[in-house]
Parts: structure tokens; C-alpha cells; sequence
């Protein structure tokens, strides 16, 4: 017994059994300081949103564009986040949006602010502007009616119709520069027929035409008709 006492274990045996103990029991190592987390301290995904205070993240925690497209939700930004007039017409991507309510009948042009339909109707225009010598070419065609202008030399301007459904009717009129009215008419206008636009006289005038089938399509049209000293122009606009 007394030979057991006198084997009493040395402090450093002591402090390894302390130290087991403790390695056994689980260890809590204080950080160094106060708020001084680093990201090297904490485990990947080991906080989570569930562990984050309501509000706790402001604008001013997020380092500027830290957050792009990837980071966010579908649908998770809607109108209400979005300050009026935030948005210009560089930030939309122009073949994303649908068909403007209201204009399914407006067929664009040659530019964004023409179109070729109004109420269903195709809107025309007539530009013949040449020198003296010009043969017959086509000016107009719609709904069945074709204008064909010529400038010969001189220059005379002639303007000439036809039809491709018999039946017909047109008529055409209007006021030369000396203040004479002109009036022409072909009633039925049939297929083969060659009516006069601008009757007897093609100088200096402007006038209407109105040409109207049997089936109920109209073609109306207003135009000026000038023969200057080197060639013509008939122009003007036609609906039909």
C-alpha cells in the first residue's frame, strides 16, 4: 500500500489527462475579440436564409453589382419593385412584347411610323416624278383598279385606268390652274377599257378619282397632275 502512494503521477501526467478529458467531452474555442467572424470561421452552407434576421441585409451590405441576373428568381422582381420610369425604352428587348391592343390591323411599312392598313383599308401611294420621254409604267394597282402614267416628249403627261373586274364604275374630276373643271366618267368600266384620268387636258390640275366595284370595293384617290418644263408628276395618295 505505502509503495503504491509513493508512485504518485507527475504534473505533466495531470495535465494530459485533463487535456483527454476535455478532448473527450467536446470543446468550445472562443474567437479572439468581438464581432471578428471571418468567412474562413464558418463552414460552407452553414447559414442559411432561415438563419438571417428579417431586414438584417440592406442595400448598403451589398457591394455594387454583386448581385447580377443568375442570383434572382424568376417572377421574384414584378412591377411593384420597379420605380416609375426607372425602366427606358434601352433596357426592352422590343421582340418580347406582344401586339399593341388595338393595332392587329397595322401592317408596318418602310418605317415605324407609316402603315399600309387603316380599318382594313390599304393605304397608296402615287409618285410619278420624271423627265420628258418616260414610257407607260404602273403607278397604281388595287383592288382590281391600275393607274398607268406616261411622260412623252414635249412633255405631255397622260394618265390612264383599268380594271380587272367588268362592272365597274369610276369616275374622276377636278380644277386646272386657270379654275376650269374638268369631269370624267365610264359607267360600266369593263375589262379591256382605257378610261382617261385626267380627261382631254393633263397640265396643272389636281383632282379625285373614285372607282367602285359591283362586289362593293372602293378605290379612291386624290392626286395633282403638273407637266413642268423638262418632264411630269402625277402624285398623290389612294385608299382602298
Amino acid at each position: 500500500m505505502s509503495r503504491i502512494l509513493r508512485r504518485r503521477p507527475s504534473p505533466s501526467m495531470i495535465v494530459a489527462l485533463v487535456a483527454l478529458s476535455v478532448a473527450l467531452a467536446g470543446t468550445a474555442t472562443a474567437l479572439p475579440g468581438r464581432a471578428r467572424v471571418k468567412k474562413d470561421d464558418i463552414s460552407r452552407a452553414a447559414v442559411r436564409a432561415v438563419h438571417i434576421k428579417s431586414r438584417a441585409i440592406q442595400s448598403k451590405h451589398i457591394r455594387s453589382r454583386a448581385v447580377t441576373r443568375s442570383k434572382i428568381a424568376r417572377r421574384a422582381v414584378g412591377s411593384s419593385e420597379v420605380g416609375q420610369d426607372a425602366l427606358t425604352g434601352t433596357n426592352i428587348v422590343e421582340s418580347s412584347l406582344s401586339t399593341v391592343p388595338g393595332a392587329t390591323n397595322a401592317t408596318n411599312a418602310t418605317n415605324a411610323t407609316n402603315a399600309s392598313k387603316v380599318n382594313g383599308r390599304s393605304v397608296e401611294k402615287i409618285a410619278f416624278v420624271v423627265g420628258a420621254g418616260t414610257p407607260a409604267t404602273t403607278v397604281l394597282s388595287l383592288n382590281g383598279l391600275t393607274l398607268n402614267a406616261a411622260c412623252s416628249a414635249g412633255p405631255v403627261l397622260s394618265v390612264t385606268a383599268n380594271t380587272s373586274v367588268s362592272g365597274a364604275f369610276i369616275h374622276a374630276g377636278g380644277t386646272h390652274t386657270a379654275a376650269t373643271a374638268f369631269y370624267n366618267e365610264d359607267d360600266p368600266f369593263n375589262i379591256g377599257d382605257s378610261f382617261a384620268v385626267l380627261g382631254s387636258t393633263g397640265s396643272n390640275l389636281e383632282g379625285t378619282l373614285t372607282y367602285a366595284r359591283s362586289d362593293g370595293e372602293v378605290v379612291t384617290a386624290t392626286f395633282l397632275a403638273e407637266e413642268t418644263a423638262t418632264g411630269c408628276v402625277f402624285a398623290g395618295t389612294a385608299t382602298g
